[in-house]
């Protein structure tokens, strides 16, 4: 099911704010590999992200974006790798905005105040990790943390600048178990910082296209 942009969606999830090597950065660009000589620092993060709403129904989402790249004359972020858990949503992040999502499943469960989250390709383990969050709200913009988007789908680059607010809170990570064949070993990293996100909403605009420059 295609659905156009621009995409409003709701949900729950975990932000994972990193300040990666770039060394690591430039092994990790998978697909994007056309931004792996223009790292520029910033921060990097990981998102797992529980959609309860979005214009093809509900998913979950698990994706690295390295950090800032210095790019046509900007300072952008690309998403390298991401696993959702919708057909829909892996047809529809690539043809609206040229995400490279693959498919997964996901588990989500709460013991003792802890949340376990775990992707699975196939009967593989992608990411298994766990969390327990913290009790002081506080307010959570793009604005403050944009992460504008830019990303390569055969001769074609996508631009996008999705925005959103929700309510956050500070989180920590318990355990952590990474499957490098999968996902980039962020185990070795400790996050700047973990936060908690409920009751966002993201809105995902159109893409500006462009053909790239040979």
């Amino acid at each position: 099911m295609y659905k156009e942009a621009p995409w409003k969606l709701k949900g729950d999830g975990y932000i994972l704010l990193y300040k990666f090597k770039k060394h690591f950065i430039k092994n990790h660009i998978y697909s994007q590999d056309f931004l792996k000589d223009c790292p520029c620092g910033g921060l990097g993060c990981v998102m797992i992200v529980d959609y309860k709403e979005s214009d093809v129904g509900p998913y979950r989402e698990l994706l690295f974006i390295p950090g800032k790249f210095k790019f046509n004359g900007k300072k952008l972020n690309t998403i390298s790798k991401i696993y959702v858990t919708t057909q829909d949503s892996v047809v529809n992040g690539i043809r609206n905005w040229a995400i490279p999502k693959e498919i997964a499943n996901c588990s989500i469960n709460n013991t003792g105040g802890i949340n376990h989250i775990e992707f699975l390709k196939g009967e593989e383990r992608i990411l298994k990790i766990s969390f327990k969050d913290g009790r002081m709200k506080f307010p959570v913009n793009t604005k403050l943390l944009p992460f504008p988007l830019v990303q390569r789908y055969h001769d074609k680059l996508y631009y996008t600048n999705f925005y959103g607010s929700g309510k956050g809170s500070f989180s920590r990570v318990e355990q952590i178990e990474v499957n490098e064949k999968y996902f980039p070993n962020i185990k070795y990293y400790k996050p700047i910082a973990v936060i908690k996100v409920t009751d966002f909403n993201i809105v995902f605009p159109k893409a500006e296209i462009e053909g790239m420059k040979l």
